[in-house]
């Protein structure tokens, strides 16, 4: 069996991983130019997603991935505030959840390691056919193709090979955006902070249909394990930093790739006018190479994820299922998609079932799961666009209704 997956993502390189140490034949094309060459900030990885890459990540490629995240010390709660930053309600997380909390470029640095035989770097998917057998040629920009038995779309929110697969778009803009950056966590900036901070995240409830969302990696608490013992494969040690994301709707949004990071810096601090002047400290000091707008993206939760026939193509992560990043719940679906699928095509090629059943069984099963990640990290919006409403206010029982479902999501 040959497997060919359009995208080097988490999700992507997951799978990668997986069928890789069943030793099945697997190749991974991506757009960008090398692992390193992505945008976003911090993931959050749950206890089943961290289960999963222990599973399949060599020893000491996963021991290199507990290294590069801080420690449980700096993560033990999601708290939810005003926008004076006026706690409103907290979620404790249990102690015994196992959970990371590292860099995307780390991330998917680790994730790669160890596949360079396998990834194709600079190698931009254009299109498929699917052979009158079930095999499938995929095309590619600079006019090459691939042949495999199977294909797989990890192409993120606006995938094309889903596209092509369901005829339509999979996931449609949402009406807010954010602008989010990495602030150098100053001593000065440390003082100001809020206590509740030194020990987990903040979710900011404003008025005028605005949030603000906050986390630290602080090398105070240390990383969850020495770097120092990650010497076969090494970790990745980050500066300490103040991770901050706006959001918005999109017509207050910036353009950061258009109008340059200072302008949407401007914007961000003149959203916070009437927020705590520690927030907008923060943002100020930010540094602009780290800035960038972004366009969130959602399915319909409600409607059929998978809306296409199963045979030998297929996709996962944001390419079936895109969530906006409010639930921090997106990489950890797809690296949960990754899994299933690569049991269901490992059983394909041991003859235990066809390949289309696999993809009719890995279909089947992301539908129990997948829906509900995509409601929790859409409520949030919904009640920012109920408080860009004039006239709508209430925000200890706007912020108590956005933590219930978290709450619920982490038992």
């Amino acid at each position: 069996m040959r497997v060919i997956v359009v995208g080097a993502g988490i999700g992507g390189l997951t799978l990668a991983r997986a069928l890789y140490n069943a030793g099945i034949d697997v190749v991974v094309h991506d757009r960008d130019p090398r692992v390193e060459a992505t945008g976003g900030y911090r993931i959050h990885l749950d206890d089943t997603a961290c289960a999963i890459l222990r599973d399949h990540l060599p020893p000491a490629t996963f021991q290199a991935l507990v290294g590069s995240s801080p420690s449980r010390a700096a993560h033990r709660h999601i708290s939810f505030a005003d926008h004076r930053l006026r706690v409103l309600s907290d979620t404790r997380i249990p102690p015994e959840e196992e959970m990371l909390l590292v860099g995307r470029v780390p991330l998917r640095a680790l994730l790669a390691h160890g596949l360079d035989d396998v990834i194709r770097w600079g190698s931009e998917y254009v299109g498929h056919e699917t052979c009158p057998d079930g095999t499938v040629t995929a095309r590619f920009a600079d006019g090459s193709a691939d042949h495999g038995d199977v294909l797989v779309g990890a192409d993120g929110s606006t995938s094309r090979v889903a596209a092509a697969l369901a005829g339509r778009p999979m996931s449609a803009p949402v009406d807010i955006g954010g602008i989010a950056g990495r602030t150098p966590l100053t001593a000065d900036i440390r003082e100001q902070l809020p206590a509740v901070l030194r020990g987990g995240s903040l979710l900011a409830v404003g008025p005028g249909g605005t949030s603000a969302f906050i986390t630290l990696h602080d090398t105070v608490p240390g990383p969850a394990l020495d770097p120092a013992v990650c010497t076969e494969v090494p970790a990745f040690t980050e500066p300490p930093a103040v991770y901050w994301g706006v959001n918005v709707t999109l017509d207050r949004l910036p353009d950061a790739r258009r109008n340059g990071a200072e302008a949407a810096v401007s914007a961000a601090v003149a959203l916070l006018h009437a927020w705590s002047p520690v927030l907008r400290e923060i943002v100020s000091a930010v540094d602009p190479r780290t800035v960038g707008t972004f366009r969130y993206h959602a399915c319909d939760p409600e409607a059929h994820l998978t809306p296409w026939p199963s045979g030998t193509v297929t996709a996962l992560g944001d390419a079936v299922h895109a969530m906006p990043p409010t639930g921090g719940r997106a990489a950890a679906t797809a690296i949960r998609d990754a899994d299933l699928l690569a049991a269901h095509l490992a059983n394909a090629a041991k003859g235990l079932t066809t390949i289309p059943l696999g993809v009719h069984a890995y279909e089947r099963g992301l539908a129990a799961y997948a829906a509900d990640a995509v409601r929790v990290s859409l409520k949030p919006l919904v009640w920012q666009r109920r408080l860009a409403r004039p006239g709508v206010g209430g925000l200890a029982r706007v912020a108590t209704t956005i933590a219930a479902p978290v709450a619920a999501a982490r038992r």
